[in-house]
């Protein structure tokens, strides 16, 4: 039988991962997720003009792929509704599991697309279309055409030279709104809620789960941030495997502190112990 302790925590991490579940679901429909843009360039040198293009978009129009945010945030929310369900040990744990994988793949997917957003305010990015990624370049070379369309051979302004094709989003922006930061924090709290749920299942000791969880989900985390991010052959530095490496250093602290804990609790165990002992003596 489970205690009340645990049934309180049940409940809530199941609350937890219903909703961010929910809004992992609804975002990519609801909200305005990215701004694609660049600019349209005529001419050259002091007599050069141009228009900034920018074009706000929510997730499912940017990409189909955005889909998957939905599915997998429904997922998780009948995932939780399930685990308040289920009455055997080994089915919350095959339930728990399958909310992992699921967040799991929103995390990377996530990741991978931030990896190529600009800060608010940036210039473009000179990358190939490919560059993008599968989530991002269809709809980048969809801008592009649509802006060939509308600009190609048609003057700047009145008296002023013509767009040029070949300076007509030569290079392109994405940036994260609103939404997009949104869901990326559900994301990671979905990932971290269902890594818990699971080694809790497994471990059944609270504060070491806590830990295990905590560091191991970091560790993770940052793994798949430095599998994201390319580095320039230009550029001069590259700190691709510093979140990691610094994770790693993180996760060794919190153990060390949980073993220093441990040690120091079944010192002070020990020596109350002995002075009952020496009471009844």
């Amino acid at each position: 039988m489970r205690s009340h302790v645990e049934r309180v925590v049940d409940v809530a991490l199941a609350c937890l991962i219903a909703a961010t579940g929910s809004i992992v679901a609804l975002t990519p429909v609801l909200t305005l997720g990215l701004v694609l843009g660049g600019s349209a360039c005529g001419g050259g040198g002091s007599s050069q003009r141009c228009t900034d293009i920018a074009h706000q978009l929510s997730l499912v129009d940017v990409s189909p792929r955005a889909w998957g945010y939905v599915v997998g945030g429904a997922l998780a929310l009948l995932g939780a509704v399930a685990l308040l369900l289920a009455r055997y040990r080994h089915r919350r744990i095959l339930l728990s599991l399958s909310l992992l994988c699921v967040a799991f793949l929103g995390l990377v997917q996530t990741t991978q697309i931030g990896a190529k957003l600009g800060p608010s305010g940036g210039g473009t990015y000179g990358r190939s279309l490919e560059d993008w990624g599968g989530f991002l370049s269809p709809a980048l070379a969809e801008l592009r055409k649509d802006a060939l369309r509308r600009y190609e051979g048609r003057p700047t302004e009145p008296d002023g030279p013509l767009y040029d094709p070949d300076q007509i989003l030569s290079s392109f922006f994405v940036r994260g709104l609103d939404g997009w930061r949104l869901l990326h924090v559900a994301v990671v709290v979905l990932f971290f809620a269902a890594g818990l749920e699971t080694v809790r299942r497994l471990v059944r000791r609270p504060f070491l789960a806590l830990v295990i969880t905590s560091t191991a989900g970091l560790v993770i985390w940052a793994a798949t941030v430095d599998g994201a991010g390319q580095c320039n052959a230009d550029a001069g530095e590259c700190y691709k495997g510093i979140a990691t490496l610094l994770a790693l250093v993180g996760a060794a602290l919190v153990w060390g502190i949980y073993g220093a804990a441990i040690g120091v609790g079944r010192l002070v165990d020990r020596s109350l112990a002995y002075a009952r002992r020496k009471r009844r003596d």
